[in-house]
């Protein structure tokens, strides 16, 4: 057969086969994201996609003889995972090997590759294939013999190879020995970045143990100091705080979101309040929690149909302490401060809520 019928031959075989690529390649995709989500791997960025016919036919010119038929090209389909983190790269891959078939024999670790005194800064690429369990699926049907591509790396290991793509440059060509420094000396300084925001995360969660473990030994929380972790444990896990939330709620109708966002903001506010422990908040809730509820009542009556993320108990609680503890002139200020609507409209809030404090002080 010649190269010129063989390709022919993939080429039309492509065209009818790309709907079934696309397929696979999305649904691969979908349940890949769906396992990553259960298995908490957080990721930047998870897309697919299907190689077009110009790139393909290129491909097949360049290859020569090596490609007899369409399944001989196992990249015809793809899907890309950029995880935040270098070692998640590793929990992307074990997911993967657990949940698809493999083809060791075309899927290859790049990270591997280079030898020590070549520069690049690679990926983990596998070919995979639905495994018998989904291959029988009706969902699935006429899938189950197509490969993709699979392509796992870090969000600095992808900038590298966007870059490196952008510059024309590849790790196994030559050029010149000062230019094989500069990318050898960059490789090198995003390989230590990435291990050094894996430790930097590390800590994090260490520290975040250690937090918890204290809010829970010491029940007033008077030696626990406000920062944005301790603050957020407490909101995730107070029992006076949930109930806070839940009593908005209840008497707002609005619907208040797990999430955990704001909270550089809400512990700006309780610093601006000199509210510095978690003790702090809780003297707050024990004290001025009705008031809270009772100010978010008034306020949020127009607001029915938002959602709020789960900080806004302590919105509402800030705004008790403000309005008990402070001078109206320093309302403004408090607003201003700490970015509460734009300028001309901090009058119009400090007269909305000097009118509803007095409403329920009367």
């Amino acid at each position: 057969m010649s190269t010129f019928s063989a390709k022919d031959n993939i080429m039309s075989e492509y065209t009818q086969k790309k709907g079934l690529y696309e397929h696979l390649s999305a649904s691969i995709l979908q349940i890949t994201e769906g396992l990553m989500k259960k298995d908490g791997i957080k990721y930047a960025s998870a897309v697919y996609r299907i190689k077009d016919a110009d790139s393909l036919s290129e491909k097949i010119r360049r290859k020569g003889e090596k490609y007899k038929t369409l399944s001989d090209i196992t990249d015809i389909g793809g899907v890309r995972i950029i995880t935040y983190y270098a070692d998640d790269v590793d929990r992307v891959a074990e997911l993967i090997e657990r949940e698809f078939k493999v083809d060791k024999e075309n899927s290859i670790d790049k990270r591997k590759t280079l030898e020590p005194n070549v520069f690049g800064y690679l990926s983990l690429h596998y070919v995979i294939c639905l495994d018998d369990r989904r291959a029988v699926l009706p969902e699935y049907e006429n899938l189950g013999k197509l490969k993709i591509e699979v392509q796992i790396r870090s969000i600095l290991q992808h900038s590298w190879a966007e870059m490196e793509h952008d510059m024309g440059y590849k790790s196994n060509i030559e050029v010149p020995s000062e230019i094989v420094r500069d990318f050898s000396r960059l490789a090198g300084l995003l390989e230590m970045a990435d291990k050094e925001f894996q430790e930097i995360r590390q800590k994090i969660s260490k520290y975040e143990l250690e937090v918890s473990e204290k809010i829970q030994s010491d029940e007033q929380g008077e030696e626990v100091r406000l920062d944005a972790v301790s603050l957020q444990i407490l909101l995730d896990t107070d029992k006076g705080y949930i109930s806070l939330n839940q009593e908005i709620m209840d008497c707002t109708g609005i619907e208040i979101d797990s999430v955990a966002e704001n909270i550089q903001s809400a512990l700006n506010k309780c610093r601006w309040l000199g509210i510095k422990t978690v003790g702090d908040v809780k003297l707050l809730l024990e004290h001025k929690k009705d008031l809270a509820v009772g100010l978010a009542k008034k306020i949020l009556d127009d607001n029915v149909d938002s959602i709020f993320y789960n900080s806004i108990g302590m919105f509402y609680l800030c705004y008790a302490e403000l309005v008990t503890e402070y001078s109206k002139q320093r309302w403004q200020d408090y607003l201003r401060e700490n970015h509460i609507g734009r300028e001309e409209e901090c009058t119009q809030i400090v007269e909305k809520l000097s009118k509803v404090y007095q409403e329920i002080s009367e």
